[in-house]
């Protein structure tokens, strides 16, 4: 059986209430609600608060054994539950004077939340009268239930979105984010939010264990249908890492709800040799929780590129004058496995003992034959070469965590520790072939080849404890967390000879890195009527140290970070909010960033870090207004952000080679407004968002005119989805992105598409689905770079267009609840919207 997430949170409430239905029939000698288990007589006496009401239905009759979940307004913790009577009556005891309201659930029925109602010393109970509640969609072991579920959600810091109500049919995790509001995902996989692809990503509310390329392949591997939520968290408290410029990106996959004896498949196949598996299992009995899947993909795909480049002088020489012309056409292949594994063992009522494992496999075969010509101003030929680019990449992650959780209070007092390891191994072999046509005298001059291997080991050390508990009125957040983390990055270059058919090393390298981070936090919630005001501290003591083995070069730095956080929302009513907050954000430089051993991608394109790369810094300040409509709802969201040593990437000449390196800018301030709709008529539900912005970076030094930039960018997303009858279902997205600025240049527009429609089988048990990707095969991208010492265009294709033929298969017991961390709980306020 699935249920919404209200629903699960009601549950969890009527279950971890003393005596859940005990509100109107406690046993006798059961403790009160607020009453320490297990303490003597008399040990906390039970408030004398009570609210209560009756649950009707859409016709006013009454829905006996509804979930009744109680949340505290000041700080929207969950604080008790109760069980409606057989006559739809409920009664909830036991509360302190404070302001409270009540998220009703039951199977069948449309979750609702009441508004919020006051407990005073003077007056010490109150109702909310008759609860009247509409028809909801739920999945109970083949019999179909008619349904309207909640496909997004926003509270004071984040926004969710419901992975269901996306048409997403057998793809993965990036189709889940492209359809999410402010987040995109380029061709190869890179999030961004609002336009920032330094964005946290994190998995269950905690960072991924991966970073760069490796994460892009994991979430493309990462089937859509264990996605169970998107939460974005633009500003995020102090109690988060504040790693990731943008914000934060958190996937919650359902591995909380697949309890009691379950499973799943869904298998997919695609034109062009696309095809992809998934299945997934869970079992709990007693206290012992089990939960396994694992996923199987293979993406093979054609792209095609053009690369024009005028170059008027050399950086350095300045002494050049050509034209050149490069054509590439590639396929490129991925396989992967994702295995992921999950246990929970409950030590006692209050003590929860949870492990992770993850093990993901990658094979990565990419080939390109690239035709270059180079010709003088006045089109002579001064030389023409046909060469083939071959990558192989092989990567291998590991991630294991173990973790403990201690619970007086749900939500409000609370100690939670996890240890965590990673360790990632990526292999890189590529070869590149260059065969000289002919020359300006127009006589072929031979082949070279040259190899490049790279062998790469990281590992990264966590370990964190986490402690909330009330303080007066107030809640009090405060933790620790330590960080290690080490690479060893073996590179060499090698050249081959035609005539011997040997391969001979013509240099090398070696990169090692530490990093240490301390980190500790303190966050404070209260609430002054219906005014909810946070503030928190986090500091940060960075040690880092890399060293060049080819040089001896030694790079060490120290520093001390500090990032406040401040929110500040006003709950008008229950549908409606307006917050203002403020975070501080860091993005420190990669190893890839770091390290100046060249990489070539082709024989004309190189790539190569910088070592004396500064973190950047991100002030950011939002202003939210957001309301509900019985319809649907609205958001509206003007932003500011000013980011300090910028990291940019940087192109420049070097005789016939284009050299991409990275450089710290002065600063760059961006800001804008997102506006975010959701409409419900009948059977149509739909989604729309718009992201303007405009960026403005501020740099210095001799070639400060070219590297700064004043631009105006924008982004828009439709998807909607159509219940054509009860078992049946048509969906669709687009997103479109303008051309912007960029500094040194101009990115051009981006275009994705999806169609999808299912059919239900099997009772609901089963559904088949099929989907076009890209119909119109515009995915693509383009870049035009300007300078005084040269002009250059590229552009490239990705074949994205494909048709997809999905099966999925469900089987599962009833649920049974579980407490979920902090980080995966339900959005923090009333307002809910969406379709």
């Amino acid at each position: 059986m699935k249920l919404s997430g209200t629903s699960f949170a009601a549950l969890l409430a009527a279950v971890l209430a003393s005596g859940a239905a005990g509100a109107q029939t406690r046993p006798p000698g059961a403790p009160p609600a607020g009453a320490r288990p297990g303490g003597p007589p008399g040990a906390m006496a039970q408030a004398p608060g009570v609210i209560s009401g009756t649950v009707v239905d859409a016709e006013g009759q009454p829905v006996g054994s509804a979930q009744i979940a109680v949340y505290s307004a000041a700080d929207s913790t969950l604080v008790t539950g109760a069980v409606a009577r057989p006559n739809g009556t409920f009664r909830v005891e036991g509360l302190r004077p404070g302001r409270y309201y009540l998220r009703i659930s039951s199977l069948g029925k449309a979750t609702t939340t009441t508004p919020v109602v006051a407990l005073t010393p003077q007056a010490l109970a109150a109702t909310v009268g008759n609860v009247r509640m509409g028809q909801g969609a739920v999945l109970l072991e083949g019999v179909t239930v008619q349904a309207t579920a909640q496909s997004s959600g926003l509270s004071a810091d984040r926004n969710t979105y419901r992975a269901a109500d996306l048409p997403t049919s057998g793809g993965s995790a990036v189709d889940v984010l492209r359809n999410i509001p402010a987040v995109e995902v380029d061709q190869d996989g890179k999030v961004s939010l609002r336009g920032n692809q330094n964005v946290a990503v994190q998995i269950n509310g905690r960072p991924t264990p991966m970073r760069g390329d490796q994460l892009a392949t994991f979430l493309q591997q990462l089937p859509a249908n264990v996605v169970q939520n998107v939460e974005v968290i633009p500003n995020p408290s102090a109690k988060y890492e504040p790693e990731g410029m943008a914000g934060i990106v958190n996937i919650v996959l359902k591995q909380n709800t697949d309890l009691g004896l379950s499973y799943g498949l869904q298998t997919g196949v695609g034109t062009g040799g696309r095809y992809n598996a998934s299945g997934n299992v869970g079992y709990q009995q007693g206290p012992l929780t089990l939960y396994g899947s694992y996923g199987f993909r293979r993406d093979v795909r054609e792209s095609e590129g053009l690369n024009t480049l005028n170059a008027f002088a050399d950086s350095i020489s300045r002494v050049l004058d050509y034209t050149v012309r490069q054509d590439n056409l590639g396929e490129f292949n991925v396989q992967s496995h994702l295995l992921n594994a999950n246990a929970d063992l409950r030590l006692g009522a209050r003590d929860v003992l949870s492990s992770t494992a993850l093990l993901s496999l990658g094979d990565f075969n990419a080939g390109t034959n690239n035709d270059y010509l180079r010709r003088s101003p006045s089109g002579a030929l001064l030389l023409e070469t046909e060469g083939i680019t071959d990558n192989q990449n092989d990567d291998v992650t590991m991630d294991g965590s173990l973790a403990f959780r201690h619970t007086i209070t749900p939500q409000k007092h609370e100690l939670n520790t996890e240890i965590r390891a990673n360790h990632v191994n990526n292999d890189f072999d590529g070869v590149v072939d260059e065969r000289l046509v002919r020359d300006a005298q127009g006589s072929p001059t031979g082949l070279i080849r040259r190899g490049q291997i790279t062998e790469a080991v990281a590992s990264t050390f966590t370990a964190q404890a986490d402690y909330t508990r009330p303080l007066g009125p107030a809640k009090l957040e405060t933790g620790y967390k330590g960080t290690l983390r080490l690479l060893d990055n073996d590179q060499s270059v090698r050249s081959f000879n035609d005539g011997t058919g040997v391969w001979t090393e013509t240099g090398s390298s070696r990169f090692e890195y530490d990093e240490t981070v301390h980190a500790g936090y303190g966050v404070l919630s209260r609430a002054f009527g219906k005014v909810d005001v946070q503030g928190g501290l986090r500091l940060e003591h960075t040690d880092r140290d890399f060293t060049l083995g080819n040089t001896g070069q030694n790079f060490p730095k120290s520093y001390l970070s500090w990032f406040p956080s401040g929110l500040v929302a006003l709950n008008l009513d229950a549908q409606q909010q307006v917050r203002l907050n403020f975070s501080r954000r860091i993005q420190r430089p990669d190893t890839r960033l770091l390290n100046p051993f060249a990489i070539n991608e082709d024989p004309r394109n190189i790539f190569t870090g910088n070592p004396n790369l500064e973190p950047e810094y991100t002030n950011s300040l939002e202003l939210g207004y957001q309301r509900s409509f019985p319809t649907g709802s609205l958001q509206v969201t003007p932003f500011f952000r000013r980011t300090e040593n910028a990291i940019r990437r940087i192109r420049e000449v070097r005789g016939d080679t284009l050299r991409v390196t990275f450089q710290n800018l002065d600063t760059s301030d961006s800001y804008g407004l997102d506006l975010n709709g959701t409409v419900r008529r009948g059977k149509a539900n739909g989604l729309a968002s718009v992201s303007a912005f405009r960026q403005v970076t501020s740099a210095s030094g001799a070639d400060a005119a070219n590297l700064s930039s004043d631009a105006i960018g924008w982004s828009a997303r439709v998807s909607g989805s159509y219940q054509i009858t009860p078992r049946q279902d048509v969906q669709a997205f687009v997103f479109y992105r303008a051309p912007i600025a960029v500094e040194q240049g101009r990115m051009g527009r981006m275009i994705f598409m999806n169609i999808a429609a299912r059919q239900k089988l099997m009772g609901d048990r089963a559904s088949i689905g099929l989907r076009l990707q890209d119909p119109f095969n515009l995915s693509g991208f383009s870049l035009t770079t300007n300078s005084a010492l040269y002009d250059q265009y590229t552009e490239r294709s990705f074949g994205g267009r494909a048709l997809f033929l999905t099966f999925t298969y469900n089987y599962g017991q009833q649920p049974r609840i579980r407490q979920r961390p902090a980080e995966q709980q339900e959005p923090q306020q009333p307002s809910v919207i969406g379709p």
